[in-house]
């Protein structure tokens, strides 16, 4: 070959190559385009009443003594708690499901600065099933006041044992939820629904009925024993 005729050849190949480049990358900015515009991001809810079926009581016990009576307040509070637990033992709650902490002993002070005495207190918990028993027994805890028990606090939380099952069941129903959706959009502007695409689950939102509180980290509210739980899904489907 002539060197005229390669100092064709070389140009052409390149322009030829130059053509074959542009039209993969124009084809790969068609496809990318038309995969965009082919989506239909949603986000779908769901929200399902319950109901605890587990119950945790906290308990303070308390007893002000003066500075020299550091030792008979260990007995009374002592005493506090083997009544405490009778009781609850009495209600139906095994022993095990009772957790008991030390007992602490704070100084209380005047106004000048001398120890006028202590504030003992012992905290403990327990947990049962029997929710009604126990909840009877912290709403009118008049039976452990008659016989001397100083409860400096009392709190009630409730629980669900089965809330993992009911998040599963809850994200099945926001997805489904979303797909509905999805198709009300897709049917307005004469496209279908194909599969879904992405997914993200928000965090769960557990409060009391008809709540309005909600936080970006989620709620879990135990102060009642009727509940909801709420969670979004946030999909993306395909179009056809």
């Amino acid at each position: 070959m002539s060197d005229g005729a390669r100092g064709f050849v070389l140009p052409s190949l390149i322009l030829g190559l130059a053509i074959l480049l542009a039209a993969v990358v124009f084809g790969l900015f068609l496809y990318r385009s038309r995969a965009e515009r082919d989506t239909i991001q949603v986000t779908g809810a769901a929200t399902v009443p319950f109901e605890a079926d587990i119950l945790k009581w906290r308990i303070v016990l308390s007893r002000q003594v003066p500075p020299d009576g550091l030792q008979d307040g260990y007995r009374q509070i002592a005493a506090d708690l083997d009544r405490v637990l009778r009781r609850l033992t009495a209600g139906g709650a095994a022993r095990e499901d009772v957790g008991v902490q030390p007992v602490n002993a704070m100084p209380n002070w005047d106004q000048f600065g001398n120890r006028v005495g202590y504030n003992l207190q012992q905290s403990l918990f327990v947990i049962s099933r029997d929710m009604g028993e126990l909840e009877g027994l912290a709403l009118n805890p008049s039976e452990l006041i008659t016989e001397g028990v100083v409860i400096e606090s009392s709190q009630l939380e409730y629980f669900y044992s089965k809330i993992d099952s009911l998040k599963h069941e809850l994200l099945s129903k926001a997805t489904a939820d979303a797909k509905v959706r999805a198709q009300e959009i897709a049917g307005g502007s004469g496209l279908g629904v194909d599969r879904i695409a992405s997914a993200r689950a928000g965090v769960f939102q557990i409060t009391e009925p008809f709540s309005t509180e909600i936080a970006d980290y989620g709620v879990h509210n135990t102060s009642t024993k009727k509940k909801e739980i709420t969670v979004t899904v946030h999909a993306t489907f395909l179009a056809d």
